[in-house]
């Protein structure tokens, strides 16, 4: 006659319950690193159709992790200027709103900028570039919402002179990076201060709004 089969031992059954649990957790691993996988490759699918490159992403806050947003497309950016101050310094942001479906990343330098007036330019020298204390960087954009870049725009000597109500366009162009024309308020040119030095604009990089 033969015996029935022994029953484990407390001590071995510990062991096949410890065993059984690591093979759970390295299913649960494998399957969470597949998904990452699977994610990765949709962002750069993705990327490259809207006509972006996956090397131009910034990285954004995420559960679990960070995931990434392609580069600002000028399509998906508006703009609108607010200068406004006294003597010679007109002062004043650039909102840059995401219109877009989805976030977008920021170019990080400052953009070259011009003053346009009834179809010319209002010649200004570009500084070095301005500083805005106490307001971080604006490294990416959710849909709908918006950053500044701030311009200071000093020491008009041309025509039409201090005094005169104009409504100029700012343009705001990264090299490698989006375009965006900003329409401004009615304002008025900074006052000439000293003619032999001309005028400057100074700007900003882009910072939370």
């Amino acid at each position: 006659m033969i015996a029935p089969p022994r029953p484990p031992a407390h001590d071995e059954l510990e062991l096949l319950i410890k065993e059984a649990r690591e093979r759970q957790l390295r299913r649960r691993l494998l399957s969470a690193a597949g998904l990452a996988v699977i994610a990765a490759l949709g962002l750069s699918i993705y990327a490259f159709v809207i006509g972006g490159k996956v090397d131009h992403v910034a990285q954004l806050p995420g559960k679990g992790g960070r995931t990434a947003a392609p580069l600002c497309r000028t399509s998906q950016l508006s703009a609108t200027a607010g200068l406004n101050g006294a003597g010679g310094t007109m002062i004043g942001p650039v909102k840059l709103t995401n219109t877009g479906a989805g976030a977008c990343s920021l170019p990080q330098g400052r953009p070259h900028v011009r003053i346009l007036w009834q179809g010319g330019i209002l010649a200004a020298r570009e500084t070095g570039g301005m500083r805005v204390w106490g307001e971080p960087p604006a490294r990416w954009l959710a849909p709908h919402s918006t950053a500044a870049v701030y311009v200071d725009w000093s020491n008009w000597c041309g025509k039409p002179g201090d005094g005169t109500i104009i409504r100029p366009t700012f343009e705001l162009r990264w090299g490698g990076g989006p375009a965006v024309d900003a329409s401004s308020q009615a304002m008025s040119p900074p006052r000439c201060g000293s003619p032999t030095t001309g005028s400057s604009i100074a700007v900003s990089q882009p910072v939370r709004n």
